[in-house]
């Protein structure tokens, strides 16, 4: 059977526990899909953080609100989606209009861990945080998010595939930005850094991604043989 990948936030959440931990983690994944998505949201992060192509020709005049507003409505399959997406753009827009946030496009391409997983704790940006160049990661989860295990997880791969792999972006602060519960029709947000962060070295995250993925094979295996038996009429009739 074909292993379906675990989300980022999941594998960045789950690797870093114990194995009796991890396997009831793993047993506690859904199979079905959230009744919405932050994709809308995600779609707006340059204009939110009024991210340019090239610093070099000068700092463009950010998206009035209204237009981010309605490409996140145009986005949105429902108004229960929206709603969840708008609050998050919110929050996001707060802190990139305090004045302490502008920066450019910066490509950086997903991490291969093997197991066929590529992941990306990383935007496609590099942006100034009170003058600190910086990498950015948003979570926009209420449950289920990152820990602070699950931090240095994201950090760490944050650090090979940006500071390990280019000299260039050696000196880049690594930060998670983190939202809080809705408060008068916006989340705050809060910003984790890499500093004070002991990171995992590559072999550590090669090893906790294979242990996890061994173990999410051997969940959905189970779960496989317990519909077939259902199906049949030949499995337990209670779990």
């Amino acid at each position: 059977m074909t292993t379906r990948l675990l989300p980022d936030i999941d594998l960045a959440r789950i690797a870093p526990q114990r194995d009796d931990m991890k396997r009831k983690s793993l047993e506690q994944m859904k199979g079905g899909f959230s009744s919405f998505s932050y994709k809308p949201v995600r779609s707006c992060y340059s204009d939110i953080f009024n991210i340019q192509p090239d610093l070099d020709l000068g700092a463009a005049d950010p998206a009035p609100w209204t237009v981010i507003e309605a490409e996140l409505r145009k986005r949105s399959r429902s108004d229960e989606e929206f709603t969840h997406n708008r609050r998050v753009a919110l929050g996001l827009r707060d802190l990139a209009s305090s004045g302490r946030i502008f920066g450019r496009r910066q490509e950086f391409f997903p991490l291969s861990m093997g197991m066929g997983q590529k992941v990306t704790f990383w935007l496609p940006m590099i942006v100034a945080i009170d003058e600190q160049a910086s990498a950015l990661f948003v979570e926009p989860r209420r449950t289920r998010g990152l820990t602070a295990e699950g931090r240095r997880f994201a950090f760490s791969m944050m650090h090979e595939r940006i500071r390990a792999a280019d000299e260039d972006f050696a000196g880049v602060r690594l930060t998670i930005v983190q939202l809080g519960d809705p408060s008068n029709d916006r989340r705050a947000v809060r910003l984790h850094t890499d500093e004070g962060v002991e990171l995992y070295s590559r072999e550590e995250l090669e090893r906790m991604v294979a242990s996890t993925y061994e173990m999410w094979r051997e969940v959905l295996e189970d779960r496989e043989r317990k519909e077939r038996g259902r199906a049949t009429g030949t499995g337990p009739l209670f779990d």
